[in-house]
C-alpha cells in the first residue's frame, strides 16, 4: 500500500521550499515516504540481530558535508 503523505510532507517535496536547506546535505533532496517504509520493514522483518541500533534518516545530514580527499605531496 503506498503512504499518503500529509499536505505538510506534500507541500515540502513539491519543490516549493528553499533549496538551500538540503544543498549542503550528501543527498541534497528529501527522503520520500517509500525510502522510510523499506527501512522500517528492514527493521522489523531482517534486522534480527539488532538490539538498540540506531538507523538515521536524514540524507547524510548528521555526516556532515562531502570532503575530497586529495594525496598527500
Amino acid at each position: 500500500m503506498p503512504a499518503r503523505p500529509t499536505p505538510a510532507v506534500r507541500t515540502a517535496m513539491t519543490g516549493e521550499f528553499d533549496h538551500s536547506f538540503t544543498a549542503g546535505q550528501l543527498l541534497p533532496r528529501f527522503g520520500r515516504p517509500e525510502e522510510v517504509a523499506r527501512t522500517v520493514l528492514f527493521i522489523v522483518v531482517d534486522a534480527t540481530f539488532s538490539t538498540g541500533a540506531g538507523f538515521v534518516l536524514d540524507c547524510g545530514v548528521t555526516a556532515g558535508p562531502p570532503t575530497v580527499l586529495t594525496p598527500a605531496p
